[in-house]
């Protein structure tokens, strides 16, 4: 599986053609509740449940994008239709269905592993990372098939035979499954995620490997990567939360072929963002031309700003109501003058400010860290909303009356907060108008109609797929919907269970 050359995302609406995910592993079962806060989790979820649930996700994703990968798919779920989870969809098992577009990390870390002294660098840095001991370091070198290894690097179990028993030999990643927040692809560059909690770090470390060692392996000058100052270790605890550098892809956009869109959110920070700003003018081959930057409020319910909006075709978004400045100006609303009432001064949404900047590429040639580029505060772009008609405004040459925005909950009280909570506004297109969310939040949905989508649940699609009814070709301007009661506990949606690697401009 070759895939350098073959990685290119220029916008957020193109054809997708080839992505990164991960499947619930073993790990995502062994999360307790006093771990809830270090994990990053709010809830326990019934992983047998979650896997039928995903396994929807990426039967469909083959639909799309391969699918000369279903036949077999079919086959194997008639044969086993009594398992949860059947042997096609497990990345470690010799009947993966093993798709060169849509690839499972997992399965893309067992072909690095295949490499001895690859191999040997990777446990040893998973093993100081982990701190552990000399003798589970020899049990990991002791794995010889890299499909098993791949499974306890990620998973943290480790299989003892002899015994038909399961070790933890470190914490499990029970976040992996966001692929989005571990790498951005920026035109034909990839941005290396740099996680904001402990609790992804090694995430971020074996991403690093699959970059370096697989996807760019030919190319290692097309690798983004940012970590804090070189003195930082010198600062106060107190100053090193200020000046902490942390990245993840769920704030990260490519919007159009020349324009990065950053959040500043609980998880980016704005040393982060002034790093990636820099780095990405400083590289002239990145095609950048202008970064824009959207600021919103440091809370769990909105951690990056794919939790707020994702843009759904070049002239339709969705988007959390709160943060529309257009909403919020009317404040003789009945929804907003109850809500603003319940809240306390400190906490209501003038207290949470929106600020949004754009910064362009330098004019002149010698690139001058902090000095040369322009920053625009426009008139234009008053916040969230105005920003996101902006860019289907200038950048996809849409009519400003024909900007569409679906709001969250179809910008009912309380529907609203309850579905962005459940990831109403965290969507993937797998072409423009065509996008993948979630079943549970049907106000949202109404919003959808209003504004000319079909919703169709994914089930409902595949049958009128294998009945030769319609073909994937033939889906346009469509809100599939995924069966979510446990996917949702996670905490992510399908734009966060995705790190596109290749979209076409159409």
């Amino acid at each position: 599986m070759q895939l350098t050359g073959s990685i290119n995302v220029s916008s957020e609406v193109g054809t997708l053609k080839r992505l990164l995910i991960h499947s619930p592993d073993g790990g995502i079962g062994k999360v307790v509740p006093g771990k809830f806060k270090e994990w990053l989790y709010d809830d326990t979820v019934h992983l047998a449940q979650m896997r039928k649930e995903y396994n929807e996700y990426v039967k469909l994703l083959l639909y799309f994008l391969d699918p000369g990968k279903i036949p077999y798919i079919l086959e194997c779920e008639k044969k086993q239709a009594d398992k949860n989870q059947p042997d096609c969809y497990k990345p470690q098992h010799p009947d993966y269905f093993n798709s060169d577009v849509v690839i499972d990390t997992q399965y893309i870390l067992s072909q690095v592993l295949r490499d001895n002294a690859i191999r040997q660098r990777i446990i040893s840095a998973v093993c100081a990372w982990e701190g552990c001991s000399f003798a589970t370091e020899r049990r990991l070198e002791a794995i010889e098939n890299p499909f098993e290894l791949a499974k306890v690097l990620i998973s943290g179990v480790l299989h003892v035979a002899d015994k038909d028993s399961n070790d933890f030999v470190f914490a499990p990643l029970p976040n992996f499954i966001f692929t989005r927040d571990i790498g951005i692809v920026i035109n034909d560059h990839l941005l290396l995620g740099n996680a904001a909690t402990p609790a992804r770090e090694r995430e971020t470390m074996l991403m690093k490997f699959i970059t370096y060692y697989h996807l760019f392996k030919n190319d290692p000058q097309k690798v983004i990567e940012i970590s804090e100052s070189s003195d930082f270790f010198l600062l106060e605890q107190s100053e090193q939360k200020i000046y902490k550098t942390s990245v993840e892809g769920g704030d990260v956009m490519m919007i159009a072929p020349n324009h990065l869109l950053i959040g500043c959110s609980e998880r980016t920070t704005p040393s982060a963002v002034d790093e990636v700003i820099h780095k990405i003018f400083a590289n002239s081959d990145t095609g950048i031309e202008k970064i824009s930057v959207a600021k919103i409020p440091k809370q769990r319910a909105m951690m990056h700003i794919d939790t707020v909006f994702t843009h759904v075709r070049k002239d339709t978004w969705v988007l959390f109501g709160r943060f529309s400045e257009r909403v919020m100006q009317d404040k003789n609303d009945k929804q907003y003058a109850y809500y603003l009432h319940l809240l306390d001064k400190e906490d209501s949404p003038d207290h949470e400010s929106i600020e949004v900047l754009r910064f362009y590429k330098p004019l002149s040639e010698t690139y001058q860290p902090g000095k040369n580029y322009r920053i625009d505060i426009s008139d234009k772009i008053q916040g969230l909303e105005s920003l996101l008609r902006n860019i289907s405004i200038e950048d996809f040459g849409i009519a400003e009356n024909d900007v569409k925005i679906i709001y969250s909950g179809n910008n009912v009280f309380p529907y609203d907060e309850r579905e962005q909570w459940t990831d109403s506004c965290n969507l993937l297109a797998l072409k423009d108008g065509v996008v993948v969310g979630y079943d549970r939040n049907e106000e949202t949905f109404k919003g959808f109609i209003a504004a000319g989508f079909t919703v169709i649940k994914a089930n409902d699609l595949f049958k009128k797929f294998e009945n030769k009814e319609i073909t994937p070709a033939d889906i346009k301007d469509t809100l599939i919907i995924l069966p979510s009661a446990e996917l949702s506990r996670a905490r992510g949606g399908a734009h966060c269970m995705s790190m596109p690697l290749l979209r076409t401009n159409q």
